[in-house]
């Protein structure tokens, strides 16, 4: 007899639904489709979520965990960790389809992605203390160099696609991260540095 992991199961109801959501939206999702594409029965989906605004809900917390875990912010290095968050909406473009469906779906300051502040203070918060003993440029205040960096890595996939092909094709990926760590590098360097 097979040992159940209802853990993995969530993970794979997780993973389905975020392919599902970045397709439909929170409104044209399906839960019978969530549930086939993570080879389970719709019913438990309700199990462990609740509800589809439970599991939506549940994965942009998500999204949120895997990018703080696996793209640690790195104060001593912020180009680079630019780099990374690049390299990772490269890798998951319906990551940010997801939030963008958050957004026009229910925007609003009462609908919050779920850990998505206390991520943000802690990227604040490492900036801040990097800025306090000198290994961070202090030119912009921790919350306004945090939203930069993360506006700066997300440049390529703001834009509406033919503008961004004017500058530097899709196809041309190095030279699209290269812009971004180039960019960071030179909003953090001393002024006279950035001038030369």
């Amino acid at each position: 007899m097979m040992k159940r992991d209802p853990e993995s199961k969530k993970r794979q109801l997780l993973e389905a639904a975020l392919k599902e959501f970045a397709a439909h939206g929170l409104a044209g999702s399906r839960v019978d489709r969530i549930a086939e594409r993570a080879g389970c029965s719709a019913g438990l989906v309700y199990t462990y979520f609740g509800s589809k605004d439970e599991l939506f809900d549940a994965v942009l917390n998500f999204i949120v965990n895997e990018t703080v875990t696996n793209i640690p912010i790195i104060p001593e290095d912020l180009p680079e960790y630019a780099g990374k968050l690049f390299d990772a909406s490269e890798q998951h473009p319906e990551v940010a389809r997801v939030v963008m469906w958050h957004r026009l779906e229910r925007g609003g300051a009462d609908k919050l992605i779920p850990g998505s502040i206390d991520a943000a203070r802690h990227k604040i918060d490492v900036i801040r203390a990097a800025q306090a003993d000198g290994r961070l440029s202090s030119r912009f205040d921790a919350e306004q160099l945090m939203i930069l960096v993360q506006s700066i890595a997300a440049l390529w996939s703001s834009q509406p696609p033919e503008i961004a092909e004017l500058v530097a094709a899709k196809s041309d990926r190095a030279r699209r991260r290269a812009t971004v760590v180039e960019a960071v590098r030179q909003l953090i360097s001393k002024p006279e540095e950035s001038a030369t």
